[in-house]
């Protein structure tokens, strides 16, 4: 009897086991002899199914010690899909690689600061200026208008001492001729001298007429003069503010760029930093994301290890499938397998 007890206990070890996996149970009906240990007439078995295509018996089916009952095959298939999928995303994030960091090239200092070019401009336009305005003070300092205005004032009294002269002698004339009994060679002499006093005054007002022409011709040569020499302090003026602005210019530049230059450092500073921290998060994203999904093909893996078929302890026929519930998408099955039958030898 203890070699009949052990096989018992194994079999019925098994029945748990598998009851406990496929969620089913077992409810033996003992035989006709009263033995506990003989093969019982009838066995009631409780599944729970996720589908009705689990269930691989109909009633009237006979079956064999070790068929299979139930299978869970469609979840099987959807968790070695699932299992293909999560080792297929591991090879892909397996295969990205994170870039290494590359050092940035170093940057170019800015040049010595250096004004040469624009301090001896503005020297040399500073020489320029002053050498205008001395040209202006010296044409300024030598009046060419003193003998001009001599021979111009000198004529003009020549003029009028000829007008004086000429009046004079018209006078005297005039008086010659209201004289009576005077020889008619004297009013011939005095009317000669008339008429040469006469000439006398033109000829001392076209005298006058050119110095007084060639007084205005200097003057305006000297308006001219001092109008270009003007000009040119002008323009010599112009050129050192110029000079002057273009030193001014070139000190903003140079406060510009080596503003710039900082603004750059700072950037690339920055970059690098950014460049490092995504560095850094790809790999941690790497890392997480490869952790989940080993961790996810672990539960699957799982899933599929607690996925077993459950067998008939017995030969026998299934006398009735009884559907009794369902709950939570799960449906509660009984089977009745009578072991009474012609094929129920063990």
């Amino acid at each position: 009897m203890n070699w009949r007890v052990l096989l018992l206990s194994l079999i019925l070890g098994s029945m748990v086991v598998g009851s406990l996996q496929a969620q089913s149970s077992i409810t033996s009906s003992p035989g006709q002899s009263g033995d506990p240990l003989s093969t019982p007439n009838r066995l009631k078995i409780n599944l729970t199914l996720g589908d009705p295509t689990e269930l691989k018996v109909r009633e009237g089916d006979t079956v064999n010690r070790g068929q299979v009952l139930s299978d869970k095959e469609a979840e099987r298939s959807r968790l070695e899909r699932d299992k293909r999928e999560r080792l297929l995303a591991i090879a892909n994030v397996e295969a990205q690689l994170v870039p290494a960091l590359q050092p940035a090239p170093a940057l170019r200092e800015l040049p010595p600061i250096s004004y040469t070019v624009e301090e001896t401009a503005i020297q040399l336009a500073e020489i320029k200026l002053a050498q205008a305005q001395r040209n202006l003070a010296t044409a300024i300092e030598a009046d060419p208008f003193i003998s001009a205005k001599a021979r111009v004032e000198r004529s003009l009294a020549d003029v009028e001492a000829a007008h004086r002269a000429f009046e004079l002698q018209q006078r005297k004339l005039d008086a010659v001729n209201g004289l009576r009994g005077l020889p008619p060679e004297m009013l011939t002499h005095e009317t000669e001298k008339l008429r040469q006093a006469k000439t006398t005054l033109e000829g001392k007002e076209a005298e006058y007429k050119f110095f007084q022409a060639e007084y205005f011709q200097v003057e305006t040569d000297r308006r001219k003069e001092l109008t270009d020499l003007q000009s040119k302090v002008a323009i010599a003026r112009g050129e050192l503010e110029q000079a002057q602005s273009r030193l001014r210019a070139a000190k903003e530049n140079r406060e510009l760029a080596e503003y710039n230059h900082r603004i750059t450092i700072s950037r690339r500073a920055e970059e690098e930093n950014q460049v490092a921290i995504n560095v850094a998060n790809q790999k941690l994203d790497r890392e997480f994301k490869l952790a989940q999904l080993r961790e996810q093909l672990s539960a699957v893996e799982e899933k599929l290890n607690g996925i077993v078929q459950v067998k008939s302890p017995y030969s026998g026929t299934i006398r009735r499938i009884k559907f009794d519930r369902q709950t939570d998408g799960k449906l509660a099955v009984t089977l009745y397998l009578d072991t009474t039958g012609p094929s129920s030898t063990n």
